[in-house]
């Protein structure tokens, strides 16, 4: 066994942390493309400057989910490996 492997627990804390993160970036970019929604069907231009403001930031955090998703993929992967390595000796 290689003394840089990560013992399962932590490697489950990681991903117990990404998915809330994840979570957290979905729920709030709902929330973000919701606001932007409801400040463009108001006549303002001030409301509607804030309306992109708020889309960007909903972009901004689904890319946070999708950075989530993609490292707790990388992490399945790489748990996956010494098992995979080992079988071959």
């Amino acid at each position: 066994m290689e003394t840089n492997q990560w013992p399962t627990q932590q490697l489950a804390y990681v991903r117990s942390e990404l998915n809330r993160i994840q979570t957290i970036a979905g729920t709030l970019a709902s929330i973000e493309q919701q606001h932007f929604q409801d400040l463009m069907d108001m006549a303002d231009a001030r409301l509607h400057q804030m309306a992109l403001e708020e889309q960007s930031a909903a972009r901004q955090l689904g890319q946070v989910k999708q950075i989530c998703l993609a490292l707790l993929q990388t992490l399945d992967e790489l748990s996956e490996f010494p098992a995979a390595s080992a079988d071959t000796r």
